[in-house]
């Protein structure tokens, strides 16, 4: 059952990690992950997507703006699924930094 929420929703926070997220398909996707990790990777990033779009359409204490936390709570937990805590940082990184520069941009350079 989903319970009202009439706390400020973490926009900002919830950007940053639908960017990781996107980093995250980048890097699946230039290592040929299978269809099933792709899917799974793009299906959190709809869910913070979504939740993204139920908070900034409805105001606190609604069932939307309710909706819209279950959806990101949902969604940062399954992140968490996804990356495994001793993998590397650096492919994900790289991957981020070539969607933004182009590829010519290096971690730490």
């Amino acid at each position: 059952m989903l319970s009202i929420r009439h706390d400020p929703f973490p926009l900002e926070a919830a950007r940053d990690l639908l960017g990781i997220v996107r980093a995250l398909y980048a890097e699946a996707r230039s290592r040929d992950a299978s269809a099933a990790d792709l899917h799974a990777i793009a299906a959190v990033g709809d869910d913070l997507k979504q939740a993204i779009a139920l908070a900034e359409a409805h105001p606190p204490g609604t069932l939307g703006f309710s909706s819209a936390w279950a959806r990101a709570e949902r969604a940062a937990g399954r992140v968490g699924e996804l990356v495994d805590a001793l993998a590397p940082a650096a492919p994900i990184v790289r991957a981020a930094l070539a969607r933004v520069g182009g590829g010519n941009v290096t971690p730490g350079g």
